[in-house]
Order: C-alpha cells, then sequence, then structure tokens
C-alpha cells in the first residue's frame, strides 16, 4: 500500500514559501544576548544548521488546511514535537508537519528514495559509490495509511580512491522533504524537496555535540565537512513523487538531468554535474559597525535581531546590499558544493511554464544569493536575479559567477513561438546602475529534449542575467473568409509595450502585448 503525495504547486513566495524563508531564521534577542556584537551568516543549504534526524510535529489540522489553501499562517508555535507516529501528541488524529531524510532503495524500500550516488575526479569519470550505512539519526517507521513514508538519516558513502580536499574517499548524500498531512485525507502534501552530495572526513569524540561535526554526528562518531577538489563531477539517482513538477534551482555547473518513469507514482531523477565553489558571508559586527550600515532597522524584527537566511531567500539580495559597504565588497570565505532543491511556482509564470506533468527546468549559480524563483519571462528574454560581493576574501581576487540554464527545449519553443527549427540565444549580463558586463564564455547546445544555455565569468554585485533565444517563428493557418478552400499564414505584428517605466517594441503574433505588459 503505498501513501498518496501531492505537491503544493499553489504554494507562491508571496505565502508559506515567504513565511518559512524567514521563520526558518535563527534569531536572537537584540538586548541580553551573552554578546553585544552583531553576528550576520548566509546560509548557502539546507545540510547547515539541520540536524541529522528526520522530525514530525503534530499541527492543528485547520492551520494544515490554511497552508494547503495558500493563507499564511505562523504554525511554527503551534507544532508539537513528537518522538513516534504512536505516542502523544501524533497518536490522536492529527495534522502533521513532517522534515524526513529519504532512505536508499532497498528490496524492502522501493518508494520515495535514494537508487545511487557518485563521484568522480577532476576530470574522469563519475564512479558509483557503494552503501557504508546510515548516520543513526531519529527514524520514524512508515504508515501509508496515515501518508507517512518511509524515513531515514543522512546516508553513508564510500567512492574507492576518489579523494576530496581532505584525502579522503567518504562522502554523505542527503535528500530532505518537508512537507504536510491532512488529517482529513491522510495524503501527504510536499512542499518542497532537497539533495545534496558532501563530502566528509570521520571523527571520533565523546558522543557529544561538537562544532567540528559538521556533517553529521552518530555516537561517538562523526563527520566533518570536507571540501570538493576543483573540477570534481557528482551524480545521484532518486524515485520521487511524479507529482514533483516545474523547476529546481542548482548548486552546481554544466549538469545533465534524465527523468524517467519507475511506476505509476514515481519518477526516477538522475542528476549529473560539475561542483562549483560558492562565496561565504558570515560576520560580527560590533554595535558601533552595525549602526554604520545603510538601515541597521532591516535586520530588527519585533525587537529581535534577524542574523541569518538562507542564498535563496527573497530578501538576500537586499542582505549583500546592506552588509556589502563594512564587509568592503569582499567575501569572508568560499566552499565547494554540489546541491538542488525545488523551487516553489512563480504567481506570474508564462502559460508555457504551467505544465504540472513533468519538470521544465534547473537554472543554475554559484552566487552568493539568488532569486529564489524560475526566470521571469518579459516577452522578450528570460531574467534571473542573482547577488554577492565582488572580491574574494584575499580582498583581491574577483569573484566570478557561473550561471546555466537547462530548460526543456519545447517550453523554449513555446515561449517565443518558434518551430523545430535549431535555436540560436545571446547571454547578457545587466548591472544594477544598468551598464552590461563582458562575459568570458557563454554556451549553447541542445541534446535529448533540453536546451542548455551557459554563462561564466562575470563578476558580481547584484546582476541581473538575460538570456534572449532566436529561432523560426511558426506561421498559423488563417482561412479566408471569402474563399474557405484558400488558406494563409497570419503576419507577425510590431507593437509597442509599456511595464513600469521600461517601453519595448516587440514582434508578436498576435496584436497583444504578453502577460504584466501593457500595449502602448
Amino acid at each position: 500500500m503505498r501513501a498518496e503525495v501531492i505537491v503544493l504547486q499553489k504554494l507562491g513566495l508571496s505565502s508559506l514559501a515567504l513565511f518559512l524563508a524567514i521563520a526558518s531564521l535563527t534569531s536572537l534577542p537584540a538586548h541580553g544576548a551573552p554578546s553585544d556584537n552583531h553576528d550576520f551568516l548566509i546560509v548557502d543549504s539546507f545540510s547547515e544548521g539541520v540536524s541529522g534526524s528526520s522530525e514530525i510535529y503534530a499541527l492543528p489540522e485547520a492551520q494544515v488546511q490554511d497552508i494547503l489553501n495558500n493563507v499564511q499562517t505562523n504554525y511554527l508555535p503551534s507544532r508539537k514535537f513528537c518522538e513516534t507516529l504512536t505516542s502523544a501528541p501524533c497518536a490522536e488524529p492529527t495534522g502533521l508537519s513532517l522534515r524526513f531524510y529519504l532512505p536508499v532503495c532497498s528490496q524492502s524500500v522501493l518508494n520515495y528514495c535514494i537508487e545511487s550516488m557518485g563521484v568522480s575526479a577532476p576530470g574522469a569519470a563519475i564512479k558509483s559509490g557503494t552503501l557504508i550505512g546510515y548516520t543513526n539519526g531519529r527514524v520514524y517507521a512508515a504508515d501509508p495509511s496515515r501518508g507517512v513514508p518511509e524515513s531515514a538519516s543522512p546516508s553513508r558513502w564510500k567512492v574507492d580512491g576518489v579523494l576530496n580536499k581532505d584525502g579522503t574517499d567518504t562522502y554523505a548524500a542527503k535528500l530532505l522533504l518537508d512537507g504536510f498531512v491532512s488529517s482529513k485525507t491522510n495524503k501527504l502534501y510536499v512542499f518542497g524537496v532537497s539533495a545534496i552530495v558532501e563530502p566528509y572526513t570521520e571523527l571520533t569524540n565523546n558522543g557529544q555535540p561538537s562544532s567540528d561535526c559538521t556533517s553529521w554526528q552518530a555516537g561517538t562518531t562523526c563527520g566533518k565537512r570536507s571540501d570538493f577538489v576543483d573540477g570534481q563531477k557528482a551524480q545521484i539517482a532518486v524515485r520521487l513523487p511524479n507529482t514533483i513538477t516545474g523547476w529546481l534551482h542548482g548548486r552546481f555547473k554544466d549538469a545533465s538531468i534524465a527523468i524517467e518513469k519507475y511506476d505509476s507514482n514515481q519518477n526516477r531523477l538522475t542528476v549529473s554535474a560539475e561542483t562549483v565553489r560558492v562565496p561565504e558571508l558570515n560576520i560580527s559586527l560590533t554595535p558601533e559597525q552595525f549602526k554604520t550600515l545603510p538601515n541597521p532597522s532591516f535586520f530588527m524584527m519585533n525587537d529581535m535581531q534577524w542574523n541569518s537566511v538562507n542564498a535563496g531567500n527573497i530578501a538576500a539580495l537586499e542582505w549583500v546590499k546592506q552588509l556589502s559597504g563594512v564587509l568592503k565588497d569582499t567575501a569572508t570565505g568560499e566552499h565547494g558544493t554540489w546541491s538542488f532543491s525545488t523551487i516553489p511556482q512563480n504567481n506570474n509564470d508564462t502559460t508555457c511554464f504551467q505544465d504540472k506533468t513533468k519538470l521544465l527546468g534547473l537554472v543554475m549559480t554559484n552566487a552568493l544569493v539568488y532569486s529564489p524563483r524560475a526566470p521571469d519571462f518579459d516577452g522578450t528574454q528570460l531574467n534571473y536575479k542573482v547577488g554577492g560581493l565582488h572580491f574574494k576574501a584575499d580582498g583581491k581576487t574577483l569573484t566570478t559567477g557561473t550561471y546555466d540554464l537547462l530548460m526543456r527545449s519545447d517550453a523554449a519553443r513555446c515561449l517565443y513561438n518558434f518551430t523545430d527549427a535549431p535555436i540560436s540565444a545571446s547571454i547578457t549580463v545587466t548591472n544594477a546602475d544598468g551598464g552590461e558586463q563582458k562575459i568570458s564564455t557563454t554556451v549553447l547546445n541542445e541534446k535529448d529534449g533540453w536546451l542548455h544555455l551557459g554563462a561564466y565569468g562575470f563578476t558580481f554585485s547584484t546582476p541581473t542575467l538575460r538570456v534572449k533565444l532566436s529561432g523560426t517563428l511558426k506561421t498559423i493557418p488563417k482561412v479566408s473568409t471569402y474563399n474557405s478552400n484558400t488558406k494563409q499564414t497570419t503576419k507577425n505584428y510590431t507593437i509597442t509595450c509599456v511595464k513600469g517605466k521600461t517601453v519595448k517594441k516587440m514582434i508578436v503574433p498576435k496584436p497583444s502585448c504578453p502577460f504584466g505588459w501593457k500595449k502602448k
């Protein structure tokens, strides 16, 4: 018996996604903290600050319904932790909030699991990993009658002879599912899925939590997060509900993606990509330094200091603007990473991005912070905003960016009304002041139904990456009112459209402006 799964496609950034982005922050009282300093951290992935245990919370059914109906609700104070599904407060019928690490597939675990993972040495082929075991975190047995799948803790793998920067060949694979279960329907509603492959070195300790244990901890052993060697690639194959569609965001570059039907309820998703180096922002400011920020009140919320934010938070771009001056536009460090996660659906998506039956695209960047949405289509270009600091930690070396867009070819052709003829593209990087950057490297290729565009070597403040495709426009048959046997093709219209202060001439198949624009 399989638990039925529904993905929360309707949740936009204006509701639950934005609420979680803020409510999940680590906030300290502005007064009475152990130090008078103000600490600021941009969190790169879910692996930072998240325990290695799966979690279930009882949640009032009314709040679950609010979430499912896209009503913003502060549900965190109402959650009650459950040690097991059969103990209070989860023993009685109740809504549930889940944060589950998904297990490795086996003869007994067939649903929502990791099939395989692998890593390569720089320039070499990817080599499959062998499962060592789990990290012995908290897990819950599956209960399909209540819509709860099997859970696990992060899995540990050995990729024989493929060494990370610390000289070990051990890697953690973490596949995390966030969702809610309604007690009315006993269905699992998936809010998001994230995955990360992370090199580590195993340490021994006294079994107590330690700042050295940055990847995982299990009894008297733990994993210290290591770094990738530049040029390493990683791959993971997972079984996920086939209701997970739309877009993914990746912390890697030059990715390839394969999606196959596994059974009537699941797809097999395989992602392969090269690791990237991501800048870090982790700083402690004195009260005097804090007062010099452009707007110190931006970081104060209800007498609490906002001191950490996810790199994909909608507010993270403003964080960079606020802190760039005191940081002298310099990052505090960098690290290698490989991860991906689902993207909440845009509220203003074009109809070409509304297909609920398949994965549409993958957007990738190494930027310190990035837009939490899929690229926006303005009628002529696909726009994606990123942000970062100008220099690496040495204060001299420029930070250079990577941006890849992997999109279904049919979705790209839908946007522009193109035929199946080959597509070309131009990629520009526009700074906040309107000036354009020169890009050192661009790539464009189309293979197996996917269009891949890449831009590498641009520098940071808060640039917008703009992709414009070129191709052969489709012609639309039109039947004459005077002779039904004569067919003509419609012409393309040149019209002027306005969006805010932006005025553009557009060539379109119909005399109307795209969504969000007005005809002048």
